[in-house]
């Protein structure tokens, strides 16, 4: 969580166990990678807590470098790939699948370009104010081009899924996105994982809907 550490393991710890009990809800090996989002929010959140207490107490100092590398790790890396591949393997419409595939692709080309400027600038992490900011020495068209694609990429398959109640995730993370960064742009890597509770919430009530048999559209 953006705000301290006490919000951020606390988050976590909630993200975690409302992770694991949507995972408990899954019916087919096939909608584990969806069901396991909230859980890997949960990771994440308690990665910054540990970034926070780094940034904010000289004896934990050693732990930095590990802990922002781990929650970049899933706010570059792995949130831009998982998305697509999660619906990717949800969907059971042979044509949609079709569809999905190339943008699971360029995802996966996403998240390997990223794994690159990470290994090779760094990342920087730093307090200011109530908020951690991050930083990455990305090309300046690199971060144009990544921002665009990332959306794309995020929000684009469960609008193709055949699962009509996957366009709710998409509606949520694209008012999530929106409103991070029009309130907290220079934070928004920090922020947006604010919203990672009711996604998990979308991400439940999905699973939940579920009959064993799938649900889809006509």
């Amino acid at each position: 969580m953006c705000f301290s550490a006490a919000a951020s393991f606390g988050a976590g710890a909630i993200l975690c166990t409302a992770g694991a009990f949507t995972l408990s809800k899954v019916r087919k090996p096939s909608q584990l990678a969806f069901a396991a989002i909230p859980f890997f929010f949960g990771i994440q959140q308690l990665s910054e807590g540990f970034v926070w207490i780094s940034l904010t107490h000289v004896e934990y100092a050693k732990w930095k470098d590990a802990a922002v590398h781990v929650f970049s790790f899933f706010s570059h890396v792995l949130w831009p790939v998982w998305v697509p591949f999660s619906v990717l393997l949800f969907e059971q419409d042979s044509k949609k699948k079709r569809f999905l595939f190339p943008i699971f692709m360029v995802a996966l080309l996403l998240s390997l370009t990223e794994v690159y400027f990470i290994s090779v600038q760094g990342v920087q992490a730093r307090i200011d104010g109530h908020h951690v900011e991050y930083y990455i020495a990305f090309p300046s068209l690199f971060i144009s081009i990544s921002e665009i694609v990332y959306g794309l990429v995020t929000i684009v398959p469960c609008f193709i899924s055949s699962y009509k109640n996957m366009k709710w995730f998409a509606i949520v993370l694209i008012v999530s996105i929106v409103a991070a960064d029009y309130f907290y742009h220079r934070w928004m890597i920090s922020v947006w994982c604010f919203f990672a509770a009711l996604l998990s919430t979308i991400i439940y009530w999905i699973i939940k809907q579920l009959p064993v048999t799938g649900q889809r559209t006509a």
